[in-house]
């Protein structure tokens, strides 16, 4: 593969380990959010937005979508070690 990527000219750009401290929103958020409302049965779409609008509301005022407003700090961090991996806070 090596070779490969030598004769087409491509650089192998390798990732950081995983961290569970910079992991996507998606995985963390998204499925979290979508607890309360699990196992209802909605009649409308707008009670299907009332109630994922409260599932966000609860996130935001309990804190746990703090890691979301981080992100810009981390970029900020990752760009003054010049893409080096940085780890938790």
């Amino acid at each position: 593969m090596a070779d490969l990527f030598d004769r087409w000219g491509w650089e192998v750009l390798y990732h950081p380990l995983y961290s569970p401290y910079l992991i996507p929103c998606d995985f963390g958020f998204i499925p979290k959010m979508k607890e309360p409302p699990r196992g209802i049965r909605f009649r409308t779409v707008s009670v299907i937005l009332q109630a994922v609008g409260r599932s966000i509301q609860t996130f935001n005022t309990t804190g746990a979508a703090k890691g979301i407003l981080q992100l810009p700090h981390r970029w900020q961090r990752v760009l003054h070690n010049a893409g080096d991996y940085i780890e938790g806070q």
